[in-house]
């Protein structure tokens, strides 16, 4: 079991310019780049990954490094879904759900957006898994690639299982150490600063000079001119 460290990579952004509420829509978070082998993910086999959420918000797309082998391409789409960790391995609670169609992949391998209709909520420092299963058969299979030897990403691992859909059993990759990907995050924008009106006691002798006495009155004069020679 490799130690569970943080490696975070945020896209840069601004966030003075949006109206408090909004979101910072997919900011990349975690991601592994590597892929020297792959992982076949088909009605006999479900693959997943452990990663450690380096940003707070919702995970609303992440990116596979994926391809098909076999015979020809599936015959049914793939399943992507987040979900919680358990003790380091993909947990049973489904966070979201998304869906990559056969079509969506070709036999050369290539980094494929799955996008989720809800963002799966998580929190930094948090570990999570992205799953992926599907129905197709053992000959239109649909890979996943990853890096096998060196763990190259430290927040989490490559996991399998023998059966699809996933059951709650899952097993450390003795193929892959780390499979390809990227995950995506809305992370809520900074609220924005409510303007307040002038405090000390130079505006609240102003105030209180408009409040009592006439405007354009010589005694509303006299009163503003003695209250700005007051501390701010």
């Amino acid at each position: 079991m490799k130690a569970k460290l943080v490696g975070v990579l945020v896209a840069g952004c601004t966030a003075s310019a949006l109206a408090p509420g909004a979101v910072l829509a997919d900011t990349l978070d975690q991601q592994q780049l590597l892929h020297n082998a792959d992982i076949q993910v088909q009605s006999g086999q479900s693959a997943a990954q452990t990663f450690t959420a380096g940003l707070s918000g919702g995970v609303d797309r992440v990116e596979l490094l994926l391809g098909y082998g076999g015979s020809g391409p599936p015959t049914a789409p793939l399943t992507v879904e987040i979900r919680n960790a358990s003790a380091g391995s993909p947990g049973s609670t489904v966070l979201s759900t998304g869906s990559v169609p056969a079509a969506a992949v070709s036999s050369t391998n290539a980094f494929v957006p799955i996008a989720f209709a809800t963002a799966a909520p998580v929190s930094a420092g948090a570990q999570y898994a992205i799953v992926a299963y599907s129905s197709t058969d053992g000959t239109h299979h649909f890979r996943w690639g990853g890096q096998n030897g060196g763990a190259p990403y430290a927040g989490g691992e490559a996991f399998f299982q023998g059966t699809s859909p996933p059951g709650p059993t899952w097993i450390a990759s003795g193929v892959i150490d780390d499979q390809a990907f990227k995950t995506y995050v809305e992370v809520p924008a900074p609220p924005t600063p409510t303007a307040t009106g002038p405090t000390g006691r130079r505006a609240a002798a102003k105030k209180k000079c408009k409040k009592k006495f006439d405007k354009g009155t010589k005694k509303r004069f006299k009163c503003l001119k003695k209250a700005r020679k007051l501390p701010v």
